[in-house]
């Protein structure tokens, strides 16, 4: 079983090669591009809400949060 170092170094250097295999299947057609466009939009949009919805979390978890 991986580390998690060595997953994180795999994720890493992966990345290039995930590039080329999405210029691939998205320079295919405009409707291609347009989902892979929409797909990685609501992946980025759903990555942020995570993120803010913990950090608030963390806020409030130290007591910087808002008054109630």
């Amino acid at each position: 079983m991986a580390t998690l170092q060595e997953f994180a170094t795999r994720i890493v250097t992966d990345l290039p090669e995930m590039g080329r295999l999405f210029e691939g299947v998205v320079t295919q057609d405009p409707l291609s591009a347009v989902s892979a466009a929409m797909g990685a939009l609501f992946v980025l949009a759903a990555s942020g809400a995570l993120a803010y919805l913990a950090f608030g979390g963390l806020l409030d978890l130290l007591g910087a949060g808002s008054t109630r």
